[in-house]
C-alpha cells in the first residue's frame, strides 16, 4: 500500500509540476493583449488623415450638391485654350500632413462658418489640397470690374477671415485670378498687371490691418493662364475671376516660429577702419 501510495502521490506531484507551469499560459495571453492594447492606442493617436480626407470629401458633396474639386497650383497641366487644372479632391491629394496641422479640418468648418454668418456663402470656398487649405474669395465679393481697390465689405470679410488664420502662423500665399477678357483699363495693360495689383491689395491689407506677420504672406499673380474651368460662359468666367489664399502645411514643430531677427549693427565703424 505504501508503494501504490507512494506511486499515486508521485503521480500527483507530476501533475501539480505540470500544473505549476500553467502560469505561462496566462502570463502569454496578458503579454499579447497588451500589446494589441498600445497598437490600437498607437493608430487612434496616428489617423489616417487619407480615409479622413476621402470622408471629409464625401461631406463636400453632399453639402455642395456633388460638386466638391481642388485647384492644384503647380501641378503642371498644360494650359491652353479649354484646359482646367481642376481636379477632383482625392485622396491621392493627400500627403502625409505634420499632426499639428490637422486642425485645418476645424478651420475650415470655421471658416465654412464665417460665410454662413457674413451671407457671401458662394462666394467664400474652403478646399483642402495636397498642399495646404484653399480659401477662394470670389471677385464680386473683392473688387469692382477692371479694379484693383477693396470694397469695403471685402475688407469685412477679410477681416473675419484673418481672425481665423492669425493664430496658425503658416505662411499663407495670396494668388489672384482673371478670366480671359481684356480688363480695358489704362491703369492695367493685361490681365497679369491686374491680378498683380489684387494679389498685392489683399496681402498689404492682410498685414498692414489685420495684423498678420509680413513675413507669412507672398502674393502671386495669375492672370487668366490658371482657370478653375473653361472661360466659355460667363458664370464659369465669373468663377475664374477670384482670389485666393492658399495657407500652406508648415513643417513639424515649425508653425509659429517667429522670423529671423535681423542683425542690427550697433556702431559705425570709423574711416580707415578696415
Amino acid at each position: 500500500m505504501a508503494k501504490k501510495h507512494g506511486g499515486d502521490h508521485g503521480g500527483g506531484g507530476g501533475h501539480d509540476g505540470g500544473g505549476s507551469l500553467r502560469w505561462l499560459l496566462t502570463y502569454a495571453d496578458m503579454i499579447t493583449l497588451l500589446m494589441v492594447f498600445f497598437i490600437v492606442l498607437y493608430s487612434m493617436a496616428n489617423t489616417d488623415l487619407k480615409r479622413f480626407a476621402q470622408v471629409a470629401v464625401s461631406l463636400q458633396k453632399a453639402f455642395n450638391q456633388g460638386k466638391s474639386t481642388a485647384v492644384l497650383p503647380g501641378s503642371g497641366n498644360p494650359l491652353g485654350e479649354g484646359a482646367t487644372p481642376e481636379r477632383d479632391l482625392s485622396v491621392q491629394n493627400f500627403d502625409v500632413v505634420p499632426l499639428r496641422n490637422r486642425q485645418f479640418f476645424a478651420v475650415s468648418t470655421q471658416l465654412s462658418e464665417v460665410a454662413r454668418t457674413a451671407g457671401v456663402e458662394g462666394q467664400l470656398d474652403v478646399e483642402l489640397t495636397y498642399e495646404g487649405m484653399v480659401v477662394t474669395l470670389s471677385e464680386a465679393l473683392l473688387f469692382d470690374s477692371a479694379s484693383a481697390e477693396l470694397q469695403p465689405g471685402a475688407r469685412q470679410t477679410l477681416m473675419k477671415v484673418a481672425d481665423v488664420l492669425r493664430p496658425l502662423g503658416n505662411p499663407l500665399r495670396v494668388q489672384a485670378h482673371t478670366d480671359d477678357f481684356s480688363s480695358n483699363s489704362p491703369a492695367f495693360a493685361t490681365n497679369w498687371e491686374l491680378s498683380s495689383a489684387r494679389a498685392v491689395a489683399i496681402a498689404r491689407y492682410l498685414a498692414e490691418q489685420a495684423n498678420i506677420a509680413p513675413q507669412r504672406l507672398s502674393a502671386d499673380a495669375f492672370g487668366q493662364f490658371r482657370p478653375r474651368v473653361a472661360n466659355d460662359t460667363a458664370s464659369h468666367r465669373a468663377m475664374n475671376r477670384r482670389a485666393e489664399i492658399v495657407v500652406l502645411y508648415a513643417e513639424e514643430g515649425r508653425l509659429s516660429d517667429p522670423p529671423p531677427a535681423t542683425p542690427v549693427p550697433t556702431s559705425t565703424p570709423a574711416k580707415g577702419t578696415p
